[in-house]
C-alpha cells in the first residue's frame, strides 16, 4: 500500500482523487456531447408537403405580401358564434405567422423587410384587438370580438340590441385603443 519513497499512499501516484473525478466528469459530459451530436443528425429535417417546393431564398421581382380575412358562417348563432370566430381567427393568424416566419429567414433582404413590417402589423393588431375585446367585457358586455384595420374597426357585440349609452362607450374604447375616426368604427350586435 505504501511506496517505497516515504509513508504515502500509493493512490498519490497517480494523483489526487479529485483529479479522478475531474476526468470522470469531463469523459461524461464528451460522451452527452457525442451522444447529442448523434440525435441532431439522426433527426429529419421538417418539410412542409402542402406548400410548393419554391425555395425561400428564391428572387421574386417585388411582390408584395397580401393576406385575406376569411369570414366566419353566418348561421352560426348565439356564444358559438364568437367561440368559432376567435378560433378561426387564430388559425388564420397561425397560418400568416408560419409563412411570415418563413420569409423572416429568406436570404432576399427585400423580403425580410416586408415579412418583418408585416409581423409588426399582425403583432400590433392583435394587441389592439385584445385590449379592444377585454376592455368590453370589463365594462360589462358578454363577450365582443373586434376587427382591428389600419382604416376602420369593426365590433360585434354579444346582445340582443345595444342602447345609444352602450354604442358611446364602445366608440369611446375603439377611438381610444385604435385611434381610429367615429366614421371608420362599425358597431354591430349577435345574439
Amino acid at each position: 500500500m505504501f511506496n517505497s519513497r516515504g509513508k504515502r499512499p500509493v493512490i498519490l501516484l497517480f494523483g489526487h482523487v479529485y483529479k479522478l473525478w475531474v476526468g470522470g466528469i469531463v469523459s461524461l459530459m464528451v460522451i452527452l456531447a457525442a451522444l447529442g451530436i448523434w440525435v441532431i443528425k439522426s433527426e429529419p429535417p421538417a418539410y412542409f408537403s402542402s406548400q410548393a417546393s419554391l425555395p425561400v431564398n428564391a428572387s421574386v421581382e417585388n411582390p408584395p405580401i397580401l393576406f385575406e380575412v376569411e369570414t366566419v358562417k353566418e348561421n352560426v348563432s348565439g356564444e358559438n358564434y364568437f367561440v368559432n370566430y376567435r378560433l378561426k381567427r387564430d388559425q388564420f393568424r397561425q397560418e400568416t405567422k408560419a409563412m411570415l416566419s418563413e420569409l423572416l429567414n429568406s436570404t432576399v433582404d427585400k423580403s425580410k423587410v416586408q415579412a418583418q413590417e408585416k409581423w409588426l402589423e399582425l403583432s400590433t393588431k392583435i394587441l389592439k384587438e385584445g385590449e379592444v375585446e377585454n376592455l368590453l367585457k370589463m365594462k360589462g358586455f358578454q363577450d365582443a370580438v373586434a376587427d382591428v384595420f389600419p382604416e376602420n374597426v369593426t365590433v360585434i357585440v354579444y346582445a340582443p340590441s345595444l342602447t345609444p349609452n352602450e354604442v358611446s362607450h364602445i366608440q369611446d374604447i375603439v377611438v381610444r385603443v385604435t385611434k381610429v375616426r367615429l366614421d371608420k368604427i362599425t358597431i354591430s350586435t349577435r345574439k
